[in-house]
């Protein structure tokens, strides 16, 4: 599995993350909290509806946006939550 990056200055994931901890460095708690964030099972059947729709060609007007918004969200959510696991690793995890 390749190793994902940190994000670039002026990534969503990067301004989220100044967002989040506006001081510098992410303290363990924020990141513990991070690493907690994750969509509602009724989110996650609504991604899986429409991107079986979207593999059919069969979204409805709107649905490509609130899919590609989906998908936005998920991919700087799994970037926040990466450089959360590292924070945690490098200062050492307590469970």
């Amino acid at each position: 599995m390749p190793k994902l990056s940190l994000p670039a200055a002026h990534s969503e994931a990067a301004i989220w993350e100044r967002i989040i901890h506006p001081s510098g460095s992410m303290s363990r708690e924020e990141a513990k909290r991070i690493v907690e964030l994750e969509f509602s099972a009724e989110e996650r059947q609504r991604m899986h509806e429409l991107a079986e729709r979207n593999r059919t060609g069969t979204l409805a007007p709107g649905e490509e946006e609130e899919l590609d918004n989906f998908c936005r969200v998920g991919n700087t959510l799994s970037l926040l939550k990466s450089r959360a696991r590292q924070i945690l690793k490098s200062r050492g995890r307590v469970s």
